[in-house]
């Protein structure tokens, strides 16, 4: 894909959740990450398995924290960052990534901080950040928007592009006894299937896009870029 050159040079960490102690299961998130480790390491990107880790149902915040500072330690050029799971909010409305004990009473205390994220990507030495969030709320990870102001506008103020599964107050879906999450799912037909009338190469503009196209055709919630 002509969005992610210079594989040698390039890192991906791919971090899932499926099990919960105190929220539902969301047992296509494993599906998600095989598939995209496979991908992204072979036909999309070339990246090869030393630079595309996967993360699933990681054991503390501090392992994620580490993952995600080690591998944008490592990226010089594009550093690309994926999580499925829930989507969990504060009480002053800031997103959290769920882990496996995530307590939906607390969750200040028991998941990631979407800011946490954004600390791991300023330290990077990458010309350029892709995020990839596949959870409820997860347009959050891009602020607050003002009037007038695009998602692709506020994700390039912070030098990253975000593509997010859902709106700042909407839901993402997981659809009982398919492969895949929707959005995941969406984003997997267009790196295998590719897009009509579209180059060979896809820029991430085209592959949002297509994921649009994919999930408006399915009646599910639209992504945002």
């Amino acid at each position: 894909m002509g969005a992610l050159p210079v594989p040698e040079k390039s890192r991906a960490l791919f971090i899932g959740v499926d099990a919960f102690a105190s929220l539902e299961a969301l047992p296509s998130v494993t599906q998600n990450l095989s598939t995209l480790v496979d991908l992204f390491s072979d036909d999309v990107w070339g990246l090869g398995a030393l630079r595309c880790e996967q993360l699933l149902n990681p054991s503390s915040m501090r392992e994620v924290d580490q993952a995600i500072f080690r591998t944008a330690r490592d990226a010089s050029h594009t550093l690309l960052l994926y999580y499925a799971g829930h989507g969990l909010l504060d009480l002053k409305g800031r997103l959290h990534l769920a882990m496996p004990d995530s307590d939906p009473q607390a969750v200040h205390s028991t998941a990631f901080p979407y800011d946490w994220v954004r600390m791991g990507l300023a330290a990077s030495p990458a010309q350029r950040c892709i995020v990839v969030l596949d959870c409820c709320f997860s347009a959050r990870a891009m602020g607050v928007q003002s009037a007038g102001s695009s998602m692709a506008q506020l994700a390039e103020a912070e030098g990253t592009y975000v593509l997010a599964a859902a709106a700042e107050n909407a839901f993402a879906l997981a659809p009982p006894g398919e492969a895949y999450t929707a959005f995941t799912g969406a984003l997997v037909r267009v790196l295998t299937d590719g897009i009509a009338d579209a180059p060979e190469l896809l820029d991430l503009d085209t592959v949002f896009r297509g994921m649009q196209s994919i999930l408006r055709r399915q009646g599910t919630p639209n992504p945002s870029a």
